[in-house]
């Protein structure tokens, strides 16, 4: 029977640290099948400079592929991470788990440490049940790489959006394309000063005089 996938685990605990060994445990279940080597689970309290070079302060921290997680993690929680590593968005639930907790700076980290596409942040603008504060996290990492070729390299996925039928999706994508400081952007700022929605054809007339 085919093992289920798995992907590389590093865990770091403490010996005095009562979650850690729950979570230990857990993982040890869950990875009894697996190749030998890919979980690790190293005792900080003996290799300090692990916790250093991962710019860790508390246990246990758990990284599952190139995810890092602070405290303890239920059974579900676990597994459902487990699973979502496997999958070709899963850069986008990380992102939003980490927005929704508040963790901005370790969100812009994490992308300038894993070279990700901001392209993984598209996939929440458009959901209808996103919720507030990953909508304003979402605009402080795009203002965070303003002028950068990260931005610039996705205006190809941007632009489909100036059309999306969300007024609110739309008014953030004009915004977004200002960031850019792209001449490409130009064009298509433009079509949106006629847009239907007063509040995306003032953020247009505003972009534009960015530009």
């Amino acid at each position: 029977m085919k093992q289920p996938y798995r992907p590389s685990a590093l865990l770091l605990t403490s010996t005095h640290c009562p979650h850690c060994h729950v979570l230990q445990d857990l993982l040890q279940q869950r990875y009894q099948h697996s190749t030998p080597g890919l979980l690790q689970i190293i005792n900080i309290d003996d290799s300090p400079d692990v916790a250093r070079s991962h710019q860790v302060r508390s246990v246990p921290w758990l990284k599952l592929g190139s995810f890092e997680f602070d405290g303890v993690m239920t059974p579900a929680e676990l597994d459902h991470w487990i699973g979502l590593t496997s999958q070709t968005d899963a850069s986008s639930y990380y992102l939003e788990h980490l927005l929704a907790d508040g963790k901005l700076t370790k969100a812009i980290a994490w992308i300038e440490k894993n070279n990700e596409s901001l392209g993984s942040l598209l996939l929440l603008m458009v959901k209808d049940d996103v919720k507030m504060n990953v909508r304003i996290g979402i605009g402080a990492i795009m203002e965070h790489f303003e002028n950068t070729r990260e931005l610039k390299n996705i205006i190809p996925l941007l632009t489909p959006l100036a059309n999306h039928t969300s007024a609110t999706v739309r008014a953030d994508v004009c915004h977004y394309l200002m960031l850019s400081h792209s001449e490409r952007v130009i064009p298509i700022i433009q079509s949106m000063l006629i847009d239907e929605d007063a509040q995306v054809r003032e953020i247009a007339r505003e972009s534009l005089e960015e530009l």
